[in-house]
């Protein structure tokens, strides 16, 4: 070994105590450990408005030093700093099912403008001074919704025509005009609102009381927003109603954590005043007679005049007619429906909704029209394949603002001929 190497080794010791000498001077320790958060349940809420109020529970545990005190501090956008908001002395509560210290704290929402970022921080202390941090953000949101009645049209009966009762009226109904459900700054366009729970819509009529006509989730499936929302309303005007004032009135409703749990805008619509429905002729009893194997000239109805239309006769003026008496059921068919053709249009057929007795027996112009207007689209068929005795029909003739109900009275069959005897109503 060279005489440099056996110097080295010599001094070693020497060196050694020397570094250890000078870190002793330049670190004081403090404590040993610092406080722990463990596992906390904060809010993951986005968005809150002024007023609300909510908690979060913080989870913490104390390390060689006592805990001091837990402080809760908050920074509203465009403000750099945060303000302290709370201070909470420690008390020990520990949760056995949570291994942790715990501490449920009530946080109320500040004011601020609309879509401002708050920042809200949770600090543990111990008697050291250490100390550690926990952090959670949302965006200030407007809590009152806002309604506006957009349009309002008749479902169930022609545009310009008297508004009767039982016709369902559609209001289009618009629901935080220019709002939006998420903001990611506080400059972003738009009003950002807590999100719509439901809609509720009020009938007044005359000078009855007000009442609660329906109630609609917004949105009827799926996650809720509060952003701009349009809403079809269909409300059925009241039995009873004709000669009077019917007015409704929507509200809308907004989730608040507070008391009252909800905040409310709403809107009414201008009055409506339904006039008096129009009364159908007395029912009128016509045959129908299927004979040979092609129906014969007394097989059609042209149901705009109630009158037989022959064999040879023009198919678009064919209502009803008996198409088949196979199988043992009468089939009864629309014939006057044409495809276009070049230049020509189409030629739409009369269509028929299966309906009840009861309607039959009430039928009026305006209540057959409602019965066949609301009902499915595929529930408005050209070919009724087995009609039996009892059975009604509302018609709507070629597609225009013309129907009639009919009802099967009678079904008499021979060896080769069907006879079907029909009471119609119509103008």
């Amino acid at each position: 070994m060279n005489l440099t190497r056996r110097w080295l080794l010599a001094a070693a010791p020497l060196l050694l105590a020397a570094c250890h000498d000078e870190l002793d001077t330049m670190y004081t320790e403090v404590g040993e450990q610092i406080p722990t958060f463990v596992g906390n349940d904060l809010s993951l809420n986005t968005k809150y408005a002024t007023g609300e109020t909510f908690t979060f529970e913080l989870r913490y545990a104390q390390q060689t030093s006592p805990l001091r005190d837990v402080r809760i501090y908050q920074r509203i956008e465009p403000a750099t700093d945060s303000t302290l908001v709370q201070t909470i002395p420690y008390k020990a509560a520990f949760s056995k099912r949570k291994n942790a210290d715990t501490l449920v704290v009530n946080y109320t929402v500040p004011a601020g403008v609309n879509k401002a970022n708050v920042r809200v921080s949770a600090v543990v202390t111990a008697e050291n001074s250490q100390s550690k941090l926990r952090t959670f953000s949302f965006r200030l949101a407007e809590p009152t919704p806002t309604v506006k009645v957009n349009s309002v049209t008749n479902v169930t009966a022609p545009a310009g025509s008297t508004l009767v009762p039982g016709d369902v009226v559609r209001y289009n109904v618009v629901l935080n005009d220019g709002g939006i459900n998420a903001a990611t700054s506080l400059t972003a366009a738009g009003t950002l609102y807590k999100d719509l729970d439901s809609l509720i819509t009020y009938v007044k009529v005359g000078t009855a009381p007000e009442r609660r006509a329906l109630r609609q989730r917004l949105p009827a499936a799926g996650a809720q927003t509060g952003a701009r929302t349009a809403v079809d309303v269909n409300v059925t005007l009241p039995a009873g109603s004709s000669g009077q004032e019917v007015t409704y009135r929507f509200e809308a409703k907004s989730r608040f954590a507070g008391t009252p749990s909800v905040r409310t805008g709403s809107a009414t619509a201008a009055p409506l005043t339904p006039g008096t429905a129009t009364a159908l002729a007395a029912a009128r009893t016509l045959t129908l007679t299927y004979t040979g194997t092609t129906g014969g000239d007394q097989a059609a109805l042209d149901l705009t005049t109630l009158s037989m239309v022959p064999a040879t006769g023009d198919p678009l003026l064919k209502d009803l007619a008996i198409t088949s008496t196979a199988s043992n059921a009468v089939r009864l068919q629309a014939l006057n429906g044409k495809p276009a053709t070049g230049t020509t249009p189409a030629v739409e057929p009369t269509r028929f909704v299966k309906t009840t007795a009861a309607v039959y027996t009430a039928a009026t112009l305006n209540s057959i029209r409602q019965t066949y207007l609301s009902a499915a689209t595929t529930a408005q068929v050209t070919t009724i394949d087995n009609a039996v005795v009892g059975d009604v029909y509302v018609a709507r003739l070629r597609n225009a603002n013309q129907y009639a109900i009919f009802t099967v009275t009678g079904l008499n069959r021979t060896a080769t001929d069907v006879t079907l005897t029909l009471a119609v109503k119509a103008l």
